[in-house]
């Protein structure tokens, strides 16, 4: 659990896991019953705050400092960077934050980690890594003393490997990425893609239930969302509940591709059913191409402003700056920033 809690205007605002609770006092009115999408990148736009290779950012704030996680680069499973404000400036640690993986995972395809804060004060790790006996990709976990690691992996087993009901595409075997996770009403929620990209099949997201400790699955996993009109696959979960709603941000399209792009869906209970937007919340074109594939975001409470990270191709070198082609040949993903607002009817847009 993030243990980041401040009041704004009679609201109660806690930061929770990969997502933010909101409990607000005063409601605004509520989004429409099927939402369509506000103009997402009409204001100055967001920050390129690590330009390097740092794909996939898991961001949470601990007292005053950000820290932020990114699938395996740098020479690490799980790169560590931090700083002083969301703005940064942003430093990549020199010490891997995950040096060792789970007794089940090969290294090399160590993917878009999600770290949370226990009550008990420790830190929490979801990962995904590619199963030496399964050869594909399954999810884990670790914990730390520290949000800069080293986290241990704990138990001899991936937590997930395999498809949820619902979520099946006949005999097919499935990779399971993308982990986030979600806290409310002390309990804890492990979110993942369950993904049939090679097989050029729909992919899913998923919800399951966890321990209070976020090592153990409690009961059945349930679909929450599954890939129909967006381009190639879904991924990249993160579950956000602000005034009685549940937004689900979610990414899609080819990673690599100038396509990749942040969406969301909008629910009154936590299962579902989620109403997908009619438009995306950020894409290359809507950035004006000043972002190439904004994607695998995450959402954090601020003190008083929410921010979303997320990362786009750019070309490094003196100075960086977005990589303009439509499909990257030496990919490299920085990590950006931008306020992420919400209109009068709740629903999100990108400042």
């Amino acid at each position: 659990m993030r243990p980041v809690v401040a009041s704004l205007a009679g609201a109660s605002v806690v930061a929770v896991g990969a997502a933010t609770v909101w409990a607000a006092t005063d409601r605004d009115a509520v989004s429409p019953a099927v939402p369509t999408a506000v103009s997402a990148q009409a204001a100055a736009g967001p920050k390129l705050v690590i330009p390097s290779n740092f794909p996939d950012p898991g961001v949470i704030k601990v007292g005053t400092t950000f820290y932020a996680y990114a699938t395996n680069s740098h020479g690490k499973n799980m790169p560590v960077a931090s700083a002083p404000s969301a703005r940064g400036p942003w430093s990549i640690l020199a010490a891997d934050g995950l040096p060792r993986l789970g007794k089940w995972a090969t290294t090399g395809r160590t993917w878009a980690p999600a770290v949370t804060r226990r009550k008990d004060g420790k830190f929490l790790l979801y990962y995904a890594a590619r199963n030496a006996a399964l050869k594909r990709q399954c999810v884990g976990v670790a914990v730390a003393s520290s949000p800069v690691g080293p986290f241990a992996p704990s138990g001899s087993k991936p937590l997930v490997c395999n498809a949820p009901a619902g979520a099946k595409q006949g005999k097919l075997s499935p990779e399971i990425i993308d982990a986030g996770s979600y806290e409310e009403s002390s309990r804890r929620y492990l979110l993942y893609k369950v993904g049939y990209n090679q097989y050029h099949k729909p992919s899913f997201l998923a919800l399951q239930r966890m321990s209070a400790d976020g090592l153990q699955p409690v009961g059945k996993p349930k679909v929450i969302l599954k890939q129909t009109n967006e381009p190639y696959t879904v991924e990249a979960p993160e579950l956000v509940h602000r005034q009685g709603e549940y937004v689900l941000f979610y990414s899609a399209g080819v990673f690599s591709k100038d396509n990749y792009q942040t969406r969301y869906a909008v629910a009154s209970s936590l299962g579902g059913p989620y109403k997908k937007a009619a438009k995306p919340l950020m894409t290359t074109a809507g950035f004006g191409r000043k972002v190439n594939g904004p994607g695998g975001a995450d959402v954090v409470w601020d003190a008083g402003t929410w921010r979303i990270f997320f990362h786009g191709a750019i070309l490094v070198g003196p100075p960086p700056k977005p990589d303009p082609s439509p499909q990257p040949k030496n990919l490299q993903r920085g990590m950006y920033e931008a306020d992420l607002r919400w209109s009068k009817g709740g629903l999100p847009y990108v400042q």
